[in-house]
C-alpha cells in the first residue's frame, strides 16, 4: 500500500512546532482572514491533515453569532452536512449524560473518554466556546503513521485491516435496510490513503445476528492497532481554549477525547464545542464499499453525514455548487444571517 509521506507524523514531532497553528490574534489586518488565507489553510490541511486556528472572538460574538460564524467559515471550505436524523447541522459537543454504550446515543453528548475514531464526513470542524475544568483534551493521530508502524511490527495483522470489517450503522438505518455495513478500515486509491476506523461500531455490529462474526484474527488486529494509536508520542494532545477552531481531515487522521469534568452544573459554564461536519472540496475518492455510509464515493462531491428519513442525502445535488445553494437555503433563517 502506497502511503503519503506528508502525513506520516507523530505527535512528539509536532508538539514543539507551530506550522499547524494559524493565530488570528497575531494578524494586523483584521480578525477574519479565512477567505484571504484559504489557500494557506488548505495547504496545511493537505500536508498535516489538520490545522488549529486561534483567536476566534467567541466571547464577543455570543453563542448565536458563533454558530453563524462557524457556518460561514465552513462554506469557505466546503458544504455542511446533516449530523443526525434531527437535521442538525451544528452539533453541541457537551455533556448531556449520553450513554455511549447504547447504539442510539451519541458520544459527543457524553463526558466519557472516546477512543480514536473517525466521523461520517470529509472535514471535521470544532470551535471551542468553553473548555472543561479538567480533561477533555482533543487527541489527534496520523492514521498513516499508525498504520505504517503496524505494518512494520505486525504485517499480517496490518493486511487484515485492509479487508472488510462489519460496522454498525447505528442511527443511520432506514426502513427495510440492514443495520450493518462492510467497510475497510484502511485502504489506498489512486495513491491516496483513506481510513475509516470506529472500533465501537465494529464491535456493536455483532448485535445483528446476520452480520459476519468477528474472527480472533480481526480482534487481534484491532488490539494491535489500538496499541499503536496509544503508544507514547504517537498522538498530539490538544487542550482547546475558548476561540480555538480545529479543522481535521477525517480520512487521514483519527481523533479521540479524554474524559472530562465540567466547571459547574450551569450550562453557561459547561464544556461546549460547536461541531460542524463538512463535505470538502479537496476530499479523496473513497472505496466503493463506503457508498452505503457516505452516500457517494467520488472525490470532491457532496457526501457524508446522517440524514432524516424525509430528507435523504440524495435530495441534495452531488456537485458542490448545487449543494451549497440548496444547503444555504435550508440554513438561512435557522442560523445564517449572511453567507
Amino acid at each position: 500500500m502506497v502511503l503519503e509521506d506528508g502525513l506520516n507524523w507523530k505527535g512528539s514531532e509536532l508538539v514543539n512546532s507551530t506550522d499547524w497553528i494559524f493565530d488570528l490574534n497575531k494578524k494586523t489586518d483584521g480578525s477574519y482572514l479565512f477567505k484571504k488565507n484559504k489557500k494557506y489553510i488548505d495547504s496545511v490541511l493537505k500536508n498535516r491533515g489538520f490545522i488549529l486556528i486561534r483567536g476566534v472572538p467567541v466571547g464577543e460574538l455570543g453563542i448565536n453569532k458563533c454558530r453563524n460564524e462557524l457556518l460561514n467559515i465552513g462554506f469557505l471550505f466546503g458544504v455542511p452536512v446533516s449530523q443526525s436524523k434531527k437535521f442538525d447541522f451544528i452539533g453541541h459537543v457537551t455533556d448531556k449524560q449520553s450513554d455511549i454504550s447504547q447504539p442510539n446515543q451519541r458520544g459527543y453528548e457524553s463526558r466519557a473518554a472516546l477512543p480514536f475514531h473517525s466521523d461520517r464526513c470529509d472535514l471535521l470542524s470544532l470551535l471551542c466556546i468553553h473548555p472543561a475544568r479538567q480533561g477533555g483534551e482533543t487527541r489527534l493521530v496520523s492514521a498513516v503513521s499508525a498504520f505504517r508502524q503496524l505494518q512494520r511490527s505486525h504485517p499480517n495483522l496490518a493486511s487484515l485491516l485492509t479487508q472488510p470489517f462489519p460496522f454498525d450503522r447505528r442511527d443511520d438505518i432506514r426502513a427495510g435496510e440492514r443495520g450493518w455495513t462492510m467497510l475497510t478500515p484502511f485502504s489506498c486509491l489512486n495513491a491516496t490513503f483513506v481510513s475509516r476506523y470506529v472500533r465501537r461500531f465494529i464491535e456493536s455490529s455483532q448485535r445483528f445476528s446476520d452480520a459476519p462474526r468477528l474472527t480472533t484474527q480481526q480482534i487481534e488486529a484491532m488490539n494491535a492497532l489500538d496499541r499503536c494509536l496509544e503508544e507514547k508520542g504517537q498522538s498530539l494532545d490538544l487542550s482547546l481554549e475558548s476561540g480555538d477552531l480545529l479543522l481535521i481531515d477525517n480520512h487521514r487522521l483519527l481523533h479521540a477525547r479524554s474524559e472530562y469534568t465540567d466547571l459547574a452544573s450551569s450550562s453557561e459554564d459547561k464544556r461546549l464545542l460547536l461541531r460542524l461536519w463538512l463535505a470538502y472540496e479537496g476530499s479523496p475518492t473513497l472505496p466503493i464499499a463506503h457508498q452505503e455510509t457516505y452516500g457517494r464515493v467520488e472525490g470532491g462531491v457532496y457526501r457524508g453525514g446522517v440524514w432524516p428519513d424525509g430528507f435523504p442525502l440524495s435530495n441534495v445535488p452531488a456537485d458542490m455548487d448545487g449543494a451549497r445553494t440548496m444547503i444555504e437555503k435550508q440554513l438561512r433563517g435557522r442560523f445564517l444571517e449572511e453567507v
